[in-house]
């Protein structure tokens, strides 16, 4: 079983994983995967909240596999060791704690899922560098190479992408969406998504999940989420 749910904040939005509201763990295991898209929250600080948090979730019965968001502590992610997968490169901190990273795909169930984390932050000019805030949020120019690179392999062995999991969405997206012009504050992230989007082909995938807007909604093949957990397939 493989679920998917929005920002989790930790410690602010980390009580959708609860049992009471969600039950369905009772039934899963290491082979099954919970999802948060992006603002996790667990690597911030070093700190009691840190240790606790990460315990808490050990301590499930599913693995849980995430995103960066934009805020997160980019420079402490980085720093953590590279491993593989089911395909792809990751950082994982427990045996069912596995950080998804930018522009990696992974193999998982029978599906190819595209990690796409990442996004500008709009209170960025209320934070402090390095202390609530990591410029690491966006995108380099070696990652988006990279992943670009690996989809054109796939695309010369003509495979396609199954699922996309994001932060943010793609640019055309916003004002349909969410009724805000992506003029208001640009960000690079949803450019670039655009044009994975149309890189890949709105035709190949079967669906494309995003958190950051703090909604729930769906339009067509694109999915935000926030509260919910939705379980693909």
């Amino acid at each position: 079983m493989i679920y998917v749910t929005g920002d989790t904040h930790i410690p602010l939005d980390i009580g959708k994983l609860n049992i009471k509201k969600f039950p369905k763990q009772k039934e899963m295991n290491h082979d099954d995967y919970v999802v948060v898209l992006g603002d996790f929250g667990l690597f911030w600080k070093n700190d009691k909240t840190y240790g606790y948090w990460k315990k808490w979730l050990e301590e499930k019965l599913f693995t849980l596999l995430w995103l960066d968001g934009n805020h997160e502590n980019h420079e402490w992610i980085n720093s953590l060791p590279v491993s593989q997968w089911h395909g792809g490169n990751v950082h994982q901190t427990s045996e069912n704690i596995i950080h998804l990273m930018r522009g990696q795909l992974y193999d998982i169930n029978g599906s190819v899922f595209l990690a796409a984390g990442g996004a500008q932050s709009y209170d960025r000019g209320f934070r402090k560098p390095y202390v609530s805030w990591w410029p690491e949020e966006l995108w380099n120019y070696t990652q988006q190479a990279y992943m670009f690179h690996v989809l054109g392999k796939m695309r010369e062995h003509k495979a396609n992408v199954d699922y996309v999991l994001s932060h943010t969405c793609p640019t055309e997206l916003i004002y349909p969406m969410f009724n805000i012009s992506p003029k208001e504050d640009p960000d690079p992230t949803t450019d670039m998504l655009q044009d994975v989007l149309e890189y890949i082909g709105y035709n190949n995938i079967k669906d494309w999940y995003f958190g950051h807007w703090h909604q729930d909604k769906d339009y067509g093949k694109f999915h935000c989420l926030y509260n919910e957990i939705r379980r693909i397939g």
